[in-house]
C-alpha cells in the first residue's frame, strides 16, 4: 500500500523545482489515496488540475481542484508534461539553462 505522505514530498519538490517556470503551482484540495493533485497555471494563463502518482503526470482539468478525466495520457516526468503544455515554459526553462551555463562558463574563465 502506497504512503499518501510521500506524494506529497514528491508533489512539494515539483512545486519547488518548478516555481520560477510557471504563474503558480501549488497542491490542490482534492484528496486521492494513492497520488496528489496539483494545480497549475502556466506563463500562458492556461489553468489545469494535474494528477501525480505512481503512472505519472497526468491532466486531469482545464480548472483547478477538478477531476473531469480530461485527458488518459501520463507523463514520465514534470518536465515532460510542463514542456508538452506550455510553449513560455520551454523558452523560460532554455533561458535559466542559458544562463547557469554563462555563470558556469565565467567561473571556468576565472580559474585559468
Amino acid at each position: 500500500m502506497e504512503n499518501t505522505l510521500d506524494w506529497y514530498a514528491e508533489a512539494k519538490s515539483v512545486i519547488q523545482s518548478e516555481r520560477s517556470l510557471l504563474k503558480h503551482i501549488e497542491i490542490s484540495s482534492l484528496i486521492v489515496s494513492n497520488g496528489v493533485y496539483l494545480n497549475i497555471e502556466t506563463l500562458e494563463n492556461q489553468r489545469f488540475c494535474v494528477l501525480l502518482n505512481h503512472q505519472g503526470f497526468c491532466v486531469v482539468s482545464k480548472v483547478f481542484d477538478q477531476d473531469t478525466g480530461y485527458s488518459q495520457t501520463f507523463y514520465e516526468t514534470n518536465f515532460a508534461l510542463f514542456s508538452n503544455i506550455s510553449k513560455d515554459y520551454c523558452r523560460r526553462f532554455n533561458e535559466l539553462v542559458n544562463a547557469k551555463l554563462n555563470e558556469f562558463a565565467g567561473i571556468c574563465e576565472d580559474k585559468n
